[in-house]
């Protein structure tokens, strides 16, 4: 402890720093937040390069050393990065030869002092913080003459500081001026809303309704609901030019979200100043692309602002403006670019658009629909797929397959969550027919496989996997379901690494296992089934009542049977 300061540090950041693979030394800096209600607590939240990658609501903390550094180049690099300051004390966290060491920095005294932190869980430090959405659409002119691009981005972010924002479902609005806006935190904000679409229409006593939406508040500041503001000008959003050619004009909509992280007691005033200073970054770094376009050439894409968010990888937000994104290789090294800045593991293509903020690939269709369930093993260990899939079962997007299609719709599922997690760049998962045309193509079928109601299995399923999209799988054979109990740490091996959804299939039967509770000590185990079978509404509580998804023994299938598990490999690429 130091002057009262405590520095408690999440295992997100703890395990990146420590598991980072880097060929030379490396060292950046540390960010994260002041509570406004533990006094004199720090969070260390996460780390990056340089000042101007901090992420908004984030301050520096202090920095990180990995590999080898001398107690003389750490006070150097902690010297720089305080110039600014007279006093106070940055935390200093030195990883090296699987060695944990923690010092202050005094930049008074410019001396390091050792320190030990407090390791906490990520969520804890989540607890006091909100996601806020900006939302914003604006007039934007550009125009080419010679290929030299002119825009009116200069004079948008002169005027940013006269911006208004609204929040949503809310006549209320902040501004820079507004000096009240002092002793409003954005807690206070849910009590602002007031525009309920259910209780639009209700005809009812005043008071009444009044009662309604309290609870209605109450009832959101509780979920801790996204709150989002929008740029209050009346400008709807159009659609932009995706290129931009020579000698050509464009006036065109921009829209641009952005997403942050902040304290639910930071007062308004410190809301709307991170608004308009993200909001310059942003579209400083547009003008900045558009400025260096002599070195490109026409046609140009747009720039897109696109917002990550893993809070079980990096806890924090990262927001990037990419561009020219129908270059492969430009999106490779921005990704990469991010990878390395954030020191986010370069084994999952985690900086892919499909990975983005506000990507929705499920439709009508229900997500990780295992979220909620808990198993009955006694001091087990949980070993759950990574990542989001959607739930594909009997008779969706009207087709009637029931009694065959169970393979087709796990094969739905495996192929859904590598769509998700941006592996594979598709916008739907295949139909049937289009995986008895890939079958077909391999050799495995016959021509008039197409459009039949014929059963596959796990075989058929890395076929297709293999011929549609390169993925490889690892084939599990078992004699009986009995064997299960002995290829339980298998599975967990697999969810560990891999993470995806195992398909099972045996007899006429075909069901997903996306988890597995094993206790080390008993053998006890049960394995978290999503159930193809599952005939009904898009209802999550209907899916668990029916069993739609569940935690099953062994005994869940055939002891008579013999069963082949497909478990897809993912290669460890960004």
């Amino acid at each position: 402890m130091s002057g009262g300061k405590i520095y408690k540090f999440i295992d997100t950041l703890q395990k990146r720093l420590q598991q980072w693979n880097f060929q030379n030394s490396k060292k950046g800096i540390i960010f994260g937040y002041t509570s406004a209600l533990q006094n004199n607590c720090c969070y260390c939240m996460g780390c990056t390069e340089n000042l101007n990658d901090i992420p908004f609501g984030n301050n520096l903390i202090g920095a990180y050393f990995l590999e080898s550094f001398d107690e003389d180049s750490i006070v150097v690099f902690c010297n720089e990065l305080s110039k600014n300051k007279t006093s106070g004390k940055l935390l200093v966290y030195n990883y090296n030869e699987n060695i944990e060491k923690i010092s202050l920095f005094d930049i008074k005294s410019k001396k390091l002092i050792d320190y030990t932190i407090e390791i906490v869980d990520h969520q804890v430090a989540l607890e006091p913080l909100i996601q806020i959405k900006l939302d914003v659409n604006f007039k934007l002119n550009i125009s080419f003459e010679d290929s030299i691009p002119t825009t009116n981005i200069s004079s948008i972010i002169e005027q940013l500081n006269s911006w208004i924002f609204r929040l949503d479902m809310s006549s209320f609005k902040i501004n820079g001026k507004e000096e009240n806006l002092n002793g409003i935190c954005i807690e206070d904000l849910y009590n602002q809303i007031e525009q309920f679409e259910e209780l639009q229409d209700l005809q009812i006593p005043t008071n009444m309704k009044k009662k309604m939406i309290e609870k209605s508040q109450r009832q959101l500041r509780s979920r801790k609901s996204i709150l989002q503001f929008k740029l209050d000008n009346n400008i709807e959003k159009s659609d932009s030019p995706e290129k931009f050619e020579e000698n050509q004009k464009y006036d065109f909509i921009f829209n641009l979200k952005m997403f942050y992280l902040l304290q639910l007691q930071n007062n308004l005033q410190q809301l709307y100043k991170i608004f308009i200073n993200s909001l310059t970054k942003m579209l400083t770094l547009m003008q900045k692309y558009f400025d260096d376009n002599p070195e490109k050439k026409c046609p140009l894409q747009i720039p897109r602002v696109v917002n990550f968010y893993e809070p079980n990888i990096y806890t924090h937000i990262i927001t990037i403006l990419y561009h020219d994104l129908d270059s492969i290789e430009i999106y490779k090294d921005q990704r990469k670019s991010l990878h390395l800045k954030y020191l986010v593991p370069m084994s999952r293509p985690t900086f892919k658009l499909a990975n983005a903020i506000g990507r929705d690939f499920s439709g009508k269709k229900l997500m990780n629909v295992h979220v909620g369930l808990q198993s009955s093993i006694k001091n087990g260990q949980c070993y759950i797929v990574k990542g989001k899939y959607s739930y594909h079962h009997y008779n969706q997007d009207h087709m009637d397959d029931s009694g065959w299609g169970c393979a087709y719709r796990s094969l739905q599922t495996i192929i859904s969550w590598f769509q998700i997690q941006g592996y594979i760049d598709i916008e739907t998962v295949p139909t049937h027919k289009e995986i008895q045309q890939a079958l077909i193509d391999v050799g495995d079928k016959p021509p008039n496989f197409l459009g039949s109601s014929k059963w596959i299995g796990s075989q058929e399923v890395c076929y297709v996997l293999s011929h549609l999209y390169d993925i490889q799988s690892k084939i599990i054979f078992i004699n009986s379901a009995t064997e299960l109990l002995d290829k339980a740490r298998d599975l967990i091996k697999h969810f560990s690494t891999n993470g995806t959804p195992i398909m099972i299939g045996g007899g006429v039967l075909a069901h997903t296992i996306i988890g597995v509770d094993f206790n080390e000590a008993t053998g006890d185990v049960k394995y978290l089934v999503l159930d193809p079978h599952y005939i009904g509404d898009e209802n999550l509580n209907n899916i668990h009542k029916k069993g739609g998804c569940a935690w099953k023994p062994v005994t869940f299938w055939d002891k008579n049977s013999f069963y082949n598990l497909c478990l897809p490999q993912v290669s460890e690429d960004f």
